[in-house]
């Protein structure tokens, strides 16, 4: 990405991307939760103190997809940067090992058919 970004929106819940959403953010940076996790997550606490991050969660699915449809329709939102990959159907494998290996530097690996 070349810089921490200010915003992360984890939409997982997984403990292990809550974590990796949290190191990933500049120093007064925020993680919004937007996935629903486990009863209970183990969080880098002193990194998130060090560096003065926020955490939030968001939990109520209720009228957000016509909100989010607006900021994207507008342009306030670009989700085109988060597609870092993109793989034709017969290279599936590949896209697989891209998407999990954390040296790629991939955020959304799309498989296409085309």
């Amino acid at each position: 990405m070349g810089c921490n970004p200010r915003v992360a929106l984890e939409c997982t819940g997984f403990e292990s991307s809550i974590a990796g959403a949290i190191y990933s953010v500049s120093f007064g940076g925020k993680v919004f939760v937007i996935g629903v996790g486990g009863d209970k997550v183990t969080l880098p606490f002193s990194h998130m103190s060090e560096n003065e991050i926020d955490l939030q969660f968001q939990f109520r699915y209720a009228n957000q997809y016509p909100k989010a449809i607006r900021l994207v329709s507008s342009g306030l939102i670009d989700l085109k940067p988060l597609v870092t990959h993109r793989f034709q159907l017969q290279k599936a494998v590949e896209a697989f090992q891209t998407s999990s290996d954390i040296t790629s530097g991939s955020i959304k690996v799309q498989i296409i058919d085309f």
